[in-house]
């Protein structure tokens, strides 16, 4: 075959360079810093991220006290409550505020966030919500439900990945990579609730530790490049890009908490505020005092067992009056009124030390029989009555059987303001506080 004409072949050469996608790292050494990060005073060190046994301490009441007779809780009870510090909870070897965990580029300012959910991938941490709390899910133990909240923006954990852009004004930017510290993330409100739903749990022993290595919520970082599978409204069931070295924190009631249920009794009734007589520095420094009673009512199950130790099958009911306000405990312990077991005698003002607070006094409490009461300086059991606890047939006394099968017993006491030993009484006044606390031994 023959053919004729001209033809012009055109070879095109076409090159294709990828696109250049900023990407954010994890920062685990020093050399991933500039020397303007270093020179702004942060550092950067190995961290194993929100691993099931890696989760931190939490402030938590450590016994959780569910009656199991006529005496329980009602649902929706408050069981204990305590701020989680992602320094220093989030994780069991905490960070440094300073500390870098992750770098982006400069360009990425604005694709920078905190996302926070519970542990949907547990039936019994986090999967399902309990319907008489809200926000609240089911724990592995029966009737303890848990509520988490970010304090940042006041919204409870939920399943579902909920995110918080971070701050400008929380990162350090050396002008080509932001820097990301701990110190950018949020703390969080821990809120432990008795719940009448039980649709969901492990463990309904009389006395159940928490030891299930078990994660009940989690903290993550998401930028370029990283965690892109996790999204805003995204179940935390299926979405777990990263985990769990990408994840720098996670709450959890593992090592944090027991349950104790038993025969228990309620605290019913109690002297809401007690006003002293108006008394003089002089007088106090003389040893005069100003004293006013007050009382608590109890409402126990029959069979409720009166002590301050006890085994975990038949745990004891025990009564404590808590010194609730931090500065107080500070003082007292600063002035040497907190004993080895960590039982107080003198309660002090919540604003002990400030200008026009009354120095040198402070509230003791008596039983009927003029017996001097320690006070609680934490819920932390054990200890006895040195370190605040008293078993609550001894500091009360029967009332009446009530008619829903629980006994009433009532405790009468005697607040004295006093000087304290060994220091002179200063003019001021003084408003202290006292929570009373019925737990099991």
């Amino acid at each position: 075959m023959k053919y004729s004409g001209r033809y012009l072949a055109v070879l095109l050469s076409v090159c294709i360079t990828p696109f250049a996608q900023a990407t954010c790292i994890k920062v685990t050494a020093s050399s991933q810093l500039s020397s303007a990060a270093v020179g702004a005073g942060y550092t950067a060190s190995s961290w194993s991220g929100a691993c099931a046994t890696c989760t931190g301490k939490l402030e938590v009441t450590p016994m959780l006290s569910i009656g199991s007779g006529v005496a329980a809780l009602p649902s929706g009870t408050l069981l204990s409550s305590a701020t989680a510090n992602f320094l220093t909870a989030g994780v069991k070897t905490g960070y440094n505020a300073n500390q870098v965990l992750f770098r982006c580029e400069s360009t990425d300012a604005d694709s920078l966030f905190e996302m926070y959910a519970t542990n949907g991938g547990s039936p019994y941490a986090g999967k399902y919500e309990v319907e008489d709390i809200e926000g609240a899910y089911y724990t592995f133990a029966k009737n303890v439900a848990l509520r988490v909240t970010n304090l940042k923006t006041g919204l409870y954990y939920s399943r579902y990945w909920q995110s918080r852009q971070l701050s400008p004004g929380d990162l350090y930017d050396d002008g080509k990579y932001i820097y990301i510290p701990a110190s950018a993330f949020s703390d969080a409100m821990i809120e432990i609730f008795k719940t009448d739903q039980i649709s969901y749990w492990s463990n309904a022993s009389s006395q159940y530790a928490f030891n299930n290595p078990t994660s009940n919520a989690f903290v993550v970082f998401k930028g370029p490049g990283m965690l892109n599978a996790i999204t805003d409204g995204g179940d935390s069931a299926s979405q777990s890009d990263g985990f769990y070295t990408y994840w720098p924190a996670a709450w959890s009631l593992y090592q944090n908490v027991t349950v104790a249920r038993g025969a228990m009794c309620l605290l019913r009734d109690y002297t809401p505020q007690i006003t002293f007589p108006l008394i003089g520095a002089a007088e106090l420094n003389s040893g005069i005092t100003s004293q006013q009673p007050f009382s608590i009512t109890l409402d126990c199950d029959p069979d409720a067992l009166s002590g301050v130790t006890g085994a975990s099958s038949s745990p004891n009911v025990a009564v404590g009056f808590l010194v609730n306000q931090q500065t107080a405990l500070n003082a007292a312990s600063t002035l040497g009124l907190v004993n080895a077991s960590g039982g107080v005698s003198y309660l002090l003002d919540n604003q002990y030390g400030e200008q026009n607070i009354a120095s040198g006094v402070g509230i003791k409490i008596y039983d009927k029989a003029l017996n001097a009461i320690n006070l609680l300086s934490s819920r932390a059991t054990g200890g006895g009555n040195s370190a605040g606890w008293y078993a609550y047939k001894d500091i009360t006394e029967y009332a009446a059987d009530n008619d829903d099968g629980t006994v009433k017993y009532i405790g009468d006491f005697i607040s004295s303001l006093e000087a304290l030993p060994g220091n002179q009484a200063t003019a001021g006044s003084v408003d202290a506080q006292l929570q009373v606390v019925v737990s099991f031994q």
